[in-house]
């Protein structure tokens, strides 16, 4: 008898943890959150020399654990423009990242909830356009509440870029990218993400040279576990995605938009 109430006790914690877990709302909108999710999508990218590219990108994601994750990344592109050598389709840049989560407090509403580290590592294509730069980041991401509706995030990087395959070191550079995240009631799950980032370079090749993007994102939910995500990116100064010491193109990237449905596991 006693056996067998505690094993009553143990299904009705486990129970009850299950419908904890089913219910807890996923936050798509904020980069610390610890999941594990699968996605695709199409990208359009304009280039300044009035090439373009399509793309489809999957994305993967990784929860080892309640405090890390992994991230990869990859895509494949058809290119309308001159080849300097292959076809007009080919992979596209790459992307690995561990991401760690230390303690993190999202009960507060306004003011610092916790910080997180990530090693980034961006890898180019074989597609024109994508296959310039190999860039190491590696740094920190505080997290700040302001409100109920607006959250407020401060990624700080330390870059480091190497041509394709790493064949020459082109230098070390500062990044910062402050994330400001709006979640609104216009539609479920909706929210908004206004993401710029810059990187000035400090030393080597691309020493005093500047690499910066702005990043504009909405989305939200199809169903519980499914998320959809719209992103256009406008480019400023140094495109690391095409830059190739002594085999520089002329091509940049100018603008993309990015289509994506997220599902999480």
């Amino acid at each position: 008898m006693k056996d067998k109430k505690i094993l009553y006790i143990l299904i009705t914690i486990l129970t009850l943890s299950g419908n904890v877990y089913a219910e807890e709302a996923i936050d798509a909108s904020d980069p610390t959150r610890v999941y594990t999710y699968a996605g695709a999508g199409i990208k359009y990218t304009d280039y300044t020399n009035d090439e373009t590219m399509i793309e489809m990108r999957a994305i993967g994601n990784i929860g080892l654990s309640p405090n890390d994750m992994l991230l990869f990344e990859v895509g494949y592109g058809w290119h309308d423009g001159d080849r300097v050598e292959g076809g007009n389709s080919d992979m596209t840049n790459g992307r690995l990242r561990w991401f760690h989560l230390f303690e993190m407090d999202y009960s507060i509403t306004s003011g610092y909830r916790g910080w997180a580290t990530q090693v980034d590592l961006q890898i180019a294509g074989a597609m024109k356009g994508t296959d310039g730069q190999n860039v190491l980041s590696v740094g920190a991401l505080p997290a700040f509440g302001i409100n109920e509706s607006w959250s407020f995030f401060l990624p700080m990087n330390v870059v480091n870029s190497w041509d394709k395959e790493f064949a020459n070191y082109n230098g070390i550079g500062l990044n910062i990218s402050p994330l400001l995240v709006y979640t609104p009631h216009w539609w479920s799950g909706s929210y908004v993400q206004i993401w710029p980032g810059y990187t000035y370079f400090v030393s080597g090749e691309l020493k005093k040279e500047g690499s910066g993007n702005l990043d504009l994102t909405t989305g939200g939910t199809i169903t519980d576990t499914v998320w959809w995500a719209l992103t256009y990116q406008k480019n400023f100064d140094v495109n690391l995605m095409s830059f190739r010491r002594g085999a520089e193109t002329g091509l940049k990237n100018d603008q993309n938009i990015f289509l994506n449905f997220t599902t999480y596991f």
